[in-house]
């Protein structure tokens, strides 16, 4: 199953009425919560958690040291292609720019990792426009192969993908995922619903 069938999903959810009906007290238990549900989380998001924004902040930042310890890693970007077929105002990417298009071969990508870790550089973030046309689960598992002769780890930021290709990713060595259109996509929609703007 996709992330696009999991949102899919909420379509026709009344996010308003499930607002209304949420209280400090349905907050508090979520945030109580060690593993959160999708109405947790949705709760979290609801007017009645606007006061609980600290406590929120406190258990993300609790969470995060858990799970991550007193970590930073840094990563470099590796754009492998800027087609895209979305038209988000706030990206260079849009699909209505005027700007040159380019696709790397993977022997450009090897020339990128090649000079990327001449650098020091270990933990790379490949990264996509949404155009599975233009860059396909074949082109991209062969990437993150690649890739991973030069990195310790490889992230992916690219279009949403159906469980089967993240799994052939993985195999291929990908161990990172970010996802933000789709996230933004969610909070934009319940944004819409709750003010109509």
């Amino acid at each position: 199953m996709s992330f696009y069938h999991e949102i899919k999903k909420y379509a026709h959810f009344d996010f308003q009425s499930f607002f209304a009906g949420v209280t400090t007290d349905r907050v508090e238990a979520a945030l109580a919560k060690e593993k959160l549900s999708e109405q947790d989380f949705l709760a979290l998001l609801s007017p009645a958690a606007s006061g609980s924004l600290e406590q929120m902040a406190a258990k993300a930042h609790q969470l995060t040291r858990q799970y991550f310890g007193h970590t930073i890693q840094l990563f470099i970007p590796l754009y492998i292609s800027n087609f895209c077929a979305n038209l988000c105002v706030y990206c260079g990417f849009h699909r209505g720019n005027a700007i040159s298009r380019k696709k790397l071969s993977l022997a450009e990508i090897e020339v990128e990792a090649k000079a990327i870790a001449a650098t020091g550089m270990r933990h790379l973030l490949l990264l996509t426009g949404e155009a599975p046309g233009v860059t396909p689960i074949d082109y991209l598992e062969d990437a993150v192969w690649l890739l991973k002769k030069y990195f310790a780890s490889v992230s992916i930021e690219i279009f949403p993908l159906d469980e089967d290709d993240y799994h052939r990713l993985r195999l291929a060595g990908a161990d990172g995922l970010t996802l933000y259109q789709e996230v933004s996509w969610l909070i934009l929609n319940i944004v819409y619903s709750i003010t109509g703007t």
